[in-house]
């Protein structure tokens, strides 16, 4: 797929460019990450810059952490997240986002790709937040916690969700594309890399 939607269908035409990417929730609103993880002020302006630079426009997917437990809550590592509540939970959300890059999709746009957040015990693509040592209890009062947790090569729970819900619809072949929240959960400049390949290469599906 090529040009613009409008002078792809000969019809009406205006000045979009026909593309977009979804991003999670903390691309676009550091706000939304845990107490002492927010990079930056506002948004992850490297991001946002080679989204518009390359004529792309963003879809701000729901904050899975955030809808369900607020934005004042503790770090919490994959096992914590991976109950069925949550899991339903993060199933919602993802109906609404498959919903949208279907609406999208049959109306000849190009949903790029759908990025992630590495390091994430929810979001993580290649990474998520996992306990230090497998046998650790979870749970008593916050304060008497152990704080040990490492970066295992596993998704995060919403992650595996929405992978599932992509693959049902047969949506399968999307391009999936994550940056990290933290160093040790990959490196920001490779992650970039990588999505500038894909912006330029167009539909991910």
């Amino acid at each position: 797929m090529t040009g613009k939607v409008g002078q792809i269908k000969n019809s009406v035409q205006d000045a979009r460019s026909g593309k977009l990417v979804f991003l999670s929730h903390c691309i676009l609103n550091q706000n939304a990450c845990v107490r002492g993880l927010a990079s930056q002020p506002a948004v992850l302006r490297e991001m946002v810059d080679l989204v518009l630079d390359n004529d792309v426009a963003m879809y701000q997917m729901p904050c899975p952490e955030v809808t369900y437990l607020g934005s004042m809550r503790w770090g919490q590592v994959k096992k914590m997240y991976a109950n069925p509540m949550f899991r339903r939970h993060c199933r919602q959300i993802v109906g609404q986002i498959c919903d949208q890059i279907q609406t999208y999709r049959d109306n000849d746009h190009q949903v790029v790709g759908i990025i992630l957040r590495d390091g994430s015990p929810t979001c993580g693509l290649n990474c998520a937040a996992v306990e230090a040592d497998s046998e650790q209890v979870w749970g008593g009062m916050v304060w008497h916690a152990s704080p040990l947790q490492r970066f295992g090569a596993t998704e995060g729970v919403f992650t595996e969700e929405l992978k599932a819900e992509l693959q049902r619809r047969g949506f399968e072949n999307l391009r999936l594309l994550s940056l990290p929240e933290v160093p040790e959960a990959g490196s920001l400049p490779d992650a970039l890399q990588q999505i500038e390949l894909a912006l330029q290469e167009g539909d991910g599906g």
